[in-house]
């Protein structure tokens, strides 16, 4: 009796798989986005004090 891997199967492991990859990019992606926008948003505002006084 062969082995019959089924192809919805390995289509479904694949699309598992670059789910996960995709959502730990995005994660990993959404942290530096938040820090980059803090680090930006506290510049912004140092910026617009200094050009206020």
């Amino acid at each position: 009796m062969p082995q019959m891997a089924p192809l919805w199967w390995e289509i479904l492991y694949l699309s598992i798989s670059i789910m996960m990859m995709l959502t730990s990019i995005m994660i990993y992606h959404m942290k530096t986005m938040k820090l980059f926008k803090t680090t930006k948003f506290i510049t912004m505002n140092k910026m617009k004090k200094y050009w206020m006084w």
